[in-house]
């Protein structure tokens, strides 16, 4: 079962010693040849509060950040998220719906299949991958989400 937990460097370091292949290749294309040391300190230097894992040993960590208006939503994951995908679902839907922000985004590496396949549902679109005024990484495409008002 997945449960929320704190960061800590211990958790970032052994997520990105054990990242699933698919978004090893997307955090490298982003950061490039010094990716972990970039990682690292971009999510222990960021004000957030999200790491899912498995008792003593994480499995995901992820993270929304921005405001009221837009915020940046993102995940990094082991291998051993497949056996926990029910609730990883779960968990980020509790997280989206908690989230202010009427305008949720991130890039997607044009490799990672996977995580379309599960952000689709989730009521992200891809419908627009190289937005005006939005610079979008080489390789990449822009994904999004707007708020639904309530009724």
């Amino acid at each position: 079962m997945l449960k929320k937990k704190e960061k800590s460097l211990r958790d970032v370091e052994y997520i990105l010693d054990n990242l699933r292949s698919e978004d090893f290749e997307e955090v490298k294309a982003l950061k490039g040849e010094k990716w972990r040391e970039e990682t690292i300190k971009s999510i222990m230097e960021t004000d957030f509060s999200v790491l899912v894992g498995v008792s003593d040993k994480p499995v995901v960590m992820g993270g929304i950040w921005g405001n009221s208006e837009i915020a940046c939503v993102w995940l990094l994951s082991t291998d051993e998220v497949k056996k926990h995908k029910k609730s990883l679902v779960r968990e980020i839907k509790k997280e989206l719906e908690s989230s202010k922000a009427e305008i949720l985004y991130n890039f997607i590496y044009k490799t990672n299949h996977k995580a379309k396949k599960w952000l689709g549902p989730l009521g992200f679109r891809f419908d627009n991958p190289f937005p005006d005024g939005m610079e979008v990484p080489e390789g990449f495409e822009f994904f999004y989400k707007i708020r639904e008002e309530k009724k």
